[in-house]
């Protein structure tokens, strides 16, 4: 059976704590239409114990929460997933996140361990008003990819998603101008035929 483990951060002293939910939520969803059993891990069980060695029974790892070029962090501040925390079991596996910076320095690290699959942002994940047209275009490609979708047709939808929900706002709002720098700043990299079920 295909598994998610889906982390996020939902403490309610943390700023986006609700929108971080809302892509879990959305992220349950998704594994539930595609019937893929799913973990769950927010705080205070959101730690690098619990999601790195968890990974070693499932295939892809959802994470939402605050982060930089170099890792995404718990309601603590500490390292949830960094270049400092124990990784080997993101070998041959995915990694899918809602974070700020995370394709910087934390994807080559964890490509150079072996990881084929990579969704998030080379900079700043902005979200400003209205959230569900942020949570729809940063969990399209994870829409996409967990019902079948190779990886390439996976990133088309999801950059059309982005589309269809820039083109649904004011153009100069700064709702729709946040979903272009997201747009432009996300980083969605594996092989073009890649599916879910190549994942260890």
């Amino acid at each position: 059976m295909r598994k998610a483990l889906i982390a996020y951060n939902n403490d309610s002293g943390i700023v986006l704590h609700d929108f971080f939910e809302s892509c879990a939520d959305e992220a349950k969803q998704i594994c539930l239409d595609n019937k893929v059993d799913y973990t769950a891990a927010c705080p205070p069980n959101m730690n690098e114990q619990i999601v790195c060695d968890a990974m070693s029974a499932h295939q892809i790892c959802v994470i939402a929460g605050h982060g930089d070029s170099d890792g995404i962090y718990n309601e603590l501040g500490k390292s949830v997933v960094s270049c400092g925390t124990t990784n080997y079991n993101f070998n041959g596996k995915g990694f899918y996140s809602v974070a700020c910076s995370s394709a910087q320095n934390l994807y080559p690290h964890l490509k150079s361990l072996g990881l084929l699959f990579f969704v998030g942002y080379n900079d700043t994940f902005r979200v400003k008003g209205d959230t569900e047209p942020f949570v729809n275009s940063a969990m399209a490609g994870l829409k996409s990819f967990l019902s079948g979708d190779d990886a390439k047709t996976a990133k088309e939808k999801m950059l059309d998603e982005y589309d269809a929900q820039i083109a649904a706002l004011d153009e100069e709002s700064w709702e729709a101008k946040f979903l272009v720098h997201n747009k432009e700043s996300l980083v969605f990299n594996s092989d073009n035929n890649l599916v879910f079920t190549d994942l260890k």
